[in-house]
């Protein structure tokens, strides 16, 4: 659990990368919001071929090192060399190629952690071991955000994260201590049957279709870079001003991730909790809309924190009661597509209709999220938890006895 946790903290701390510093690293060379849409739109687009790729393959391959492992051993240090060279990246063209290729391998890296978290741990202790990622990845986005973007400088933080990749991704995932699955005998994967074993249950189908709209309700606000050119044309806020404000999303998921997903296991349905993660980010969205200073930023990070935690927490647990192991690497592979289209379609779009219809205003991120919220929320309220009825069933018959 503590070796997947660090593991998970470190590939936190290249998507912080990409999320707070690489939109402003980019305004370096160009200013033009569909321009920065289609740079930003690069790791969902990889997405689509990367992990899918990463989640069959893993299904089917075994080496010395494990399944998963073998995914994060070669690719973290690719990401480190790049990383540690965009720094000198003196012409876009030169920082366009090292993110293409930065961002190609990071979606390698994240086809691996939903697989593995079912591979390595039961059921009853999924939910747990998720707080335990969260923690490890809300502790590293506050150190990022609070420490790093106020006392390093670009460059560093960029070199910096390429050191965390190869210590703390490619060195501990040899200690991971993978166990082969048992297969089970299917008809030959073709196109037809990838598309059935995600979208042919209704139940897979509806978290496939609420995990789509939820990434374009994040990568709309926050987790597509906007927030940061948000922070930096409309509030005015610089690098350090900026991190010492947004650092606080951190603390909620830092403090009480652990604790919720006990909580969550032992007495809610995890349906419930989903829906009030994401009601605190449709509330901290509606903050947003109506920012003028850092302080109102303060409190959309706070509540922004509540809702990503709760919801981050319980949604890949959940979701893997519904999924066969044998094919859960597969399965998780085609979710992420749900996600890579989502944060595609909301990373490009929202460039292309803020710099096309909104006259560079990125304060129209907030309105579209808002409404792509409420639906998410009709759709989390009808996905069943039935491992928590049938122990609340259980319950109630024991009682009666």
């Amino acid at each position: 659990m503590v070796v997947f946790a660090l593991i998970w903290g470190a590939l936190m701390s290249t998507e912080q990368l990409s999320i707070h510093l690489l939109p402003a690293t980019i305004e370096q060379f160009t200013v033009d919001p569909t321009t920065i849409a289609l740079i930003l739109f690069i790791n969902p687009a990889f997405g689509f071929l990367a992990q899918p790729i990463v989640g069959v393959l893993g299904d089917k391959i075994w080496t010395p090192v494990g399944r998963r492992a073998f995914f994060l051993i070669t690719g973290a240090p690719i990401v480190a060399i790049c990383l540690w060279f965009v720094p000198e990246a003196r012409f876009l063209w030169h920082l366009v190629v090292l993110v293409v290729v930065y961002q190609f391998f990071q979606d390698v890296l994240w086809g691996s952690d939903h697989p593995l978290l079912a591979d390595l741990f039961p059921p009853k202790q999924r939910l747990f071991v998720s707080g335990m990622l969260i923690t490890a990845g809300q502790l590293a986005t506050l150190v990022f955000l609070r420490f790093g973007m106020k006392h390093l400088d670009s460059d560093e933080l960029f070199r910096l994260v390429a050191v965390i990749q190869v210590v703390f991704v490619m060195v501990l995932s040899f200690f991971l201590n993978e166990k082969p699955v048992v297969k089970r005998d299917r008809p030959k994967l073709d196109a037809k049957r990838y598309v059935s074993d995600l979208l042919g249950d209704p139940i897979r189908r509806k978290f496939a279709i609420l995990y789509f709209v939820l990434s374009m309700v994040m990568n709309l606000a926050v987790l597509g870079g906007y927030l940061r050119l948000f922070a930096i044309h409309n509030l005015g806020l610089d690098q350090s001003e900026y991190g010492e404000t947004f650092w606080v999303s951190a603390v909620p998921p830092l403090l009480l991730s652990v604790p919720m997903a006990i909580v969550v296991e032992r007495f809610l349905s995890k349906r419930f909790a989903m829906l009030a993660g994401i009601i605190c980010i449709l509330t901290s969205l509606c903050i947003g809309w109506s920012a003028q200073n850092a302080d109102h930023l303060f409190w959309l990070a706070i509540l922004w924190g509540f809702g990503y935690m709760i919801t981050i927490v319980t949604f890949k647990p959940f979701f893997s009661e519904y999924v066969p192991s044998d094919i859960l690497g597969q399965v998780s592979g085609a979710l992420n597509i749900c996600w890579g289209l989502g944060r595609a379609i909301a990373v490009l779009g929202a460039g292309i209709i803020i710099d096309n219809f909104f006259d560079d205003n990125y304060r129209y991120i907030f309105p579209l999220s808002i409404v792509l919220a409420v639906v998410s929320i009709w759709i989390a309220a009808r996905i069943p938890d039935l491992r928590f009825e049938a122990r609340k069933l259980g319950n109630e018959t024991k009682s009666a006895a």
